[in-house]
């Protein structure tokens, strides 16, 4: 089967999906990684899916931003050396619970640890959260300009903040490939591109980082999360029941995975508003899907774009954002905007309880009477009805223990780094 997503398009995911969020934030992750790269690179001893999946982490290894917000008025550097902590756990515990590299998930945890404080933990991937923690400070260090920190500032701090060996081993790779002269121009992009073009990952571990990805966007609201999983599993059990061919499921699965993507730039407080939401707020909430379009046009296969861009347009033109009509629509395009809705009507709100099957059942059958939504596969979704809900809650009950563990662990692993400060 023709591989219908690849390594590169994860990465250009994250990559537009963070800078969406904050183009400074994507900067310095994907910069990070790069130098991260090219100190793995000269040590020599990894594979080239090791390499691809460290520099997936070194670009997510402030993913935590997602959850703790991103509000410092003097950028990344201010926000890298005084709040530290919050993002660093949840980043670890988004890699830990929703990642594909459970595994390495202490990269992330331990990235703003400093050295001598490393003898108080116990990590096998200890070295290698070394080299991450040099990356991320050399580029904090290049984007203040060394202001507040003396030129020979890594020099002094070896084996205090920073380990001696990452240090040396950057010195290394530095007069191997110059890499700091890369990145004054895009050359380090075209390397990273070309990295990700290579290093050929398997369908678990893509889907597991775009999983990963979106989960910790909507996990800034419980009510987006079981959204997003809802509409995603409702989309591939209808796809299912209507013979879809394998590969149109695909694309109908990683466009229901990303359909919401573009609430990355959404406002938390319209996001998880305790009430209908007002015509101005609605307005910018429905930017998502212009959004979404954005982030995905160009990089993911045109018929995943098409089912994420467009799982809010309706058979008689009264959807957004394009006000397409039936014609214009695709079988897939019709099952992701029944899988919404549904998603929609069964699940809670802040200002509505799940609604009765009978009355779901009943919106659904009204919806494909006024011409609005496709009859045939609200057909399906009816006749098949307890069969999908039977499927969904078994994924969303792994979900929310998931959901209610991260939020847990958070607190109890955030006093222990906090502990740290003395």
């Amino acid at each position: 089967m023709a591989e219908l997503v690849k390594t590169l398009d994860i990465y250009n995911v994250i990559r537009r999906t963070m800078g969406c969020m904050d183009n400074e934030v994507m900067r310095h992750g994907e910069i990070t990684a790069y130098i991260f790269y090219n100190m793995l690179l000269a040590e020599g001893i990894y594979t080239d899916i090791e390499l691809g999946e460290y520099t997936l982490i070194g670009m997510l290894h402030d993913v935590g931003i997602i959850k703790t917000g991103f509000k410092n008025k003097s950028g990344v550097a201010d926000y890298e050396t005084n709040n530290v902590w919050a993002h660093s756990v949840y980043g670890y515990l988004f890699l830990k619970y929703l990642s594909p590299v459970e595994d390495k998930a202490d990269l992330i945890l331990y990235h703003h640890l400093p050295y001598y404080l490393h003898s108080r933990i116990k990590s096998k991937y200890l070295k290698v959260t070394e080299y991450l923690t040099l990356a991320d400070q050399m580029d904090v260090f290049m984007r203040m300009g060394g202001q507040g920190m003396e030129k020979d500032y890594f020099v002094k701090q070896a084996d205090i903040k920073f380990s001696a060996k990452a240090l040396e081993l950057f010195q290394q790779a530095q007069a191997r490939f110059h890499f700091l002269e890369k990145l004054k121009t895009n050359q380090y992009i075209e390397e990273l591109q070309e990295l990700f073009e290579h290093v050929a990952l398997n369908e678990k571990t893509k889907k597991g980082f775009l999983e990963m990805l979106v989960y910790a966007i909507d996990f800034r609201s419980q009510q987006t999360v079981i959204h997003t999983m809802s509409t995603k599993t409702f989309a591939v059990e209808l796809g299912r029941l209507l013979r879809v061919p394998t590969m149109d499921l695909q694309a109908l699965y990683y466009g229901a995975l990303l359909h919401d993507i573009g609430k990355v730039a959404i406002p938390t407080a319209i996001l998880e508003a305790p009430r209908r939401l007002t015509d101005k707020e609605m307005q910018v909430m429905k930017a998502h899907v212009v959004i979404t379009d954005k982030i995905l046009r160009g990089v993911m296969d045109p018929k995943i774009v098409e089912v994420a861009a467009r799982h809010h347009e309706k058979l008689d033109g009264t959807g957004y954002p394009r006000g397409l009509r039936g014609e214009d629509l695709s079988q897939l395009e019709r099952i992701i905007a029944v899988a919404d809705i549904l998603s929609a009507l069964y699940g809670k709100r802040s200002y509505k309880d799940s609604f009765p099957p009978e009355k779901i059942k009943g919106i659904l059958q009204e919806d494909a009477d006024g011409g609005r939504i496709c009859p045939k596969v609200v057909g399906v979704a009816i006749s098949n009805f307890d069969q999908i809900i039977q499927h969904y809650e078994k994924e969303r009950d792994v979900t929310m223990e998931r959901y209610i563990e991260i939020n847990n662990q958070y607190e109890s692993i955030y006093a222990r780094f906090k502990t740290f400060e003395t």
